[in-house]
């Protein structure tokens, strides 16, 4: 009789999942297509007005330049005047657009680097110990073979590369 209800209430409670499940799978698909259309309308937006979002960019630009052109001028200044300004000494002066992709550096930084790094002329590469000893063993056969050395002398070699290797 207990297995009944158990039956019962298991077999009761499994629909109700199963429905709220399939539910919450609707809802979620009804979000995902909104979401997407938002998307597209915004992107779609975006491209239509794209010319005229650059071409405010650019009249931004060069209007901010015109500005500060204009009050250097009023000071009676030039450019590299300005460079020479106590704020800007000992600095250097890097104006990048586009995230770095169009760069323009001015001055240079007086002083020691940031960073004390030296680069080597030739990147260090680690050899495994193995090849290292195949390629002096292949070197020692190609010697042996052109009779530079004799075969006392290849048997030694060969026995102290092998004897590194055991180490």
């Amino acid at each position: 009789m207990i297995n009944k209800i158990k039956n019962l209430s298991q077999s009761q409670e499994s629909p109700i999942k199963g429905v709220l499940l399939a539910y919450f799978i609707v809802l979620f698909h009804v979000v995902l297509i909104f979401v997407l259309g938002v998307l597209l309308l915004f992107f779609r937006t975006i491209v239509n007005y794209l010319p005229w979002i650059i071409a405010s960019g650019g009249v931004l630009i060069v209007g901010l330049w015109y500005l500060w052109w204009h009050r250097v001028k009023k000071r009676g200044k030039k450019l590299s005047d300005s460079l020479k300004d106590p704020v800007f000494q000992g600095r250097s002066v890097e104006v990048t657009l586009l995230g770095g992709l169009a760069s323009l550096k001015l001055g240079q930084p007086q002083g020691p680097p940031a960073i004390d790094y030296i680069a080597p002329d030739e990147p260090k590469q680690l050899v495994d110990p193995a090849i290292v000893r195949a390629q002096e063993l292949i070197k020692l056969a190609h010697l042996l073979r052109e009779d530079l050395i004799t075969k006392d002398e290849f048997l030694i070699a060969k026995k102290d590369l092998m004897g590194q290797w055991r180490d």
